[in-house]
């Protein structure tokens, strides 16, 4: 296989990283063993329980394989019939593992199926592989029509019903990590490469549906070649997908974030049902103030992984009074899962940064702040940030333009007493800045849009006549909205849990229990409400 080739130093690192993982999945396990030593357990499956199917393939590192495999396990104590599959060294790519500056290796691969069948057996959850679903000479019948499509054949296939070769072309845009100048050769493999999972992952799920006949699919992406292709598949067959992930306040669960249909179903259930349309109360105002203040502050959520200096403002590095409006605009990671599906206008973040650029170029009595995402410096590391690609694209700005870059300590936060307008694609900060009535242009799909309180685009044409246009204030009505989708979407989606300790760096990395009577149901009403969630589709908390 053509791949990245690891030097000494990251050969060295990486031995350490397997190892102190391979320590602390140890002594995880161990701690499982004597919980599953539990005789008073007895499971009976309820005659009107689901058929349930994790698609976890591949549990190496994060905690993510302890809190999916602790829901198996919870929902199997309740009666339910679940399984689970991994990758079990079947697929070509580990999407979520290797990327430009990393590289595969057999070491890595080795330990990340080992554990996982090691879990899954102390667990007693069952399994099964992807290799037990498909033959090595089907694998080579695919591979060997894919090696003779185009690369535009490949970005462009659909398969079975699938979207394959979008869902390959995402997993290659995260691989090259907002990359500009790709090589050549190397897309043409990983594109290949992520094409030939999508189909085993496709054809798999096509087994598994007509051998298991599941009712639910929990899977941890959407996007991506092999969990994409797998719950597409499964969508299209009209099985229950349910996509959990991590809420941005600490130790919880969120679900479905990026389906914007379940989203907004469940919002005006909720909005309808349990609050029956009154407004936060005092004490309702109060929690979400408080989760609003600390994340502002970067003390809760994942604000907290960014480095802010309050009050950077004040330094005088923009004239605000020169101009007559002031807007700014907030990119996401252009290469971040949360981008998936999101394009509306746009042919995506770069495409809709040079469209803005452009229209500001042409009003000069406007200012347009780029605020690059710090999280293209210090947490996901972009090969190439926005602001390389700006430089890239124009040789050079108007002075109406300016471009804050992700090395800066200026809080996003603290742009917002001096701007009249914010410009976002789907990113959170559009919420937060109608609850802090500023105006909020939308350009792409956002689960807090079309509810009135942001100006929702669909077309360039409509962009621009919604910048230049007329911002009326945000009425009191639409304001209150905001504030319940707030309270709906940062208090009672998500989650909290403590069924699992989530701190590699300690020995007590894993399970969080001391019994299987502990994930019992009614034992938990958190992790009641998340299998409730997973079985019946209940996701706000609704106590």
């Amino acid at each position: 296989m053509h791949q990245n080739k690891l030097g000494t130093d990251k050969k060295i690192k990486l031995f350490m990283k397997n190892n102190a993982f391979r320590v602390s999945q140890k002594f995880a396990l161990k701690r499982m063993e004597k919980v599953m030593k539990n005789p008073n357990i007895k499971i009976v499956k309820k005659k009107d329980g689901k058929k349930i199917i994790f698609n976890l393939i591949y549990g190496m590192y994060g905690k993510i394989i302890f809190w999916e495999g602790t829901l198996a396990k919870a929902l199997q104590m309740r009666g339910h019939d679940v399984s689970s599959v991994i990758c079990g060294n079947t697929l070509t790519m580990c999407t979520t593992e290797y990327t430009v500056n990393s590289a595969h290796d057999d070491m890595t691969c080795k330990h990340c199926v080992d554990f996982s069948k090691s879990f899954l057996n102390t667990a007693s959850l069952p399994y099964s592989t992807y290799g037990d679903h498909i033959s090595n000479p089907e694998i080579d019948n695919i591979k060997n029509r894919v090696d003779k499509l185009s690369i535009d054949e490949c970005e462009n296939l659909t398969y079975k019903g699938v979207n394959v070769g979008g869902l390959s072309k995402n997993s290659v845009i995260r691989y090259f990590k907002g990359s500009l100048k790709p090589d050549k050769d190397r897309y043409d493999f990983v594109l290949r490469s992520e094409l030939l999972n999508a189909i085993i992952s496709t054809d798999v799920a096509e087994k598994i549906v007509k051998e298991e006949k599941p009712d639910i699919l929990v899977t941890r992406h959407l996007g991506y070649s092999s969990w994409g292709s797998f719950a597409e598949y499964c969508g299209n067959k009209g099985i229950r997908v349910c996509s959990p992930g991590e809420g941005y306040k600490k130790n919880t669960l969120r679900f479905d974030i990026f389906d914007i249909g379940e989203v907004n179903n469940a919002f005006t259930r909720y909005y309808e049902e349990v609050r029956k349309k009154k407004p936060l109360n005092d004490d309702e105002e109060i929690e979400i103030q408080s989760f609003l203040d600390k994340r502002m502050a970067g003390s809760e959520g994942d604000t907290a992984d960014y480095i802010f200096t309050p009050g950077e403002m004040k330094t005088g590095l923009f004239d605000f009074d020169k101009y007559d409006k002031t807007y700014a605009i907030f990119p996401n990671v252009p290469w971040d899962s949360s981008l998936l599906n999101a394009n509306k206008g746009f042919n995506g973040v770069h495409d809709w940064i040079s469209e803005t650029i452009e229209l500001f170029k042409e009003k000069p009595n406007c200012q347009l702040l780029v605020k690059v995402h710090p999280s293209e410096l210090r947490v996901l590391k972009s090969e190439n940030t926005v602001s390389d690609y700006i430089s890239n694209k124009f040789d050079s700005l108007p002075e109406n333009i300016k471009i804050i870059p992700p090395d800066t300590k200026i809080s996003p936060y603290d742009l917002f007493q001096f701007i009249d307008v914010g410009i976002v694609y789907n990113g959170t900060i559009g919420l937060e800045m109608a609850l802090n009535n500023i105006s909020v242009v939308l350009a792409g799909r956002a689960h807090y849009a079309g509810k009135g309180f942001t100006y929702d685009i669909s077309t360039k044409k409509e962009y621009k006549d919604v910048l230049f246009g007329d911002f009326p204030s945000v009425d009191k009505q639409k304001l209150q909205l905001a504030k319940i989708y707030a309270y709906y979407f940062f208090i009672k989606s998500f989650i909290p849990y403590d069924f699992v300790t989530a701190n590699r760096r300690t020995l007590k990395y894993g399970w969080n229990i001391k019994s299987l009577d502990d994930l019992a149901e009614g034992k938990d009403k958190y992790l009641d409400h998340i299998c409730d969630y997973i079985t019946k589709g209940i996701v706000y908390q609704d106590w």
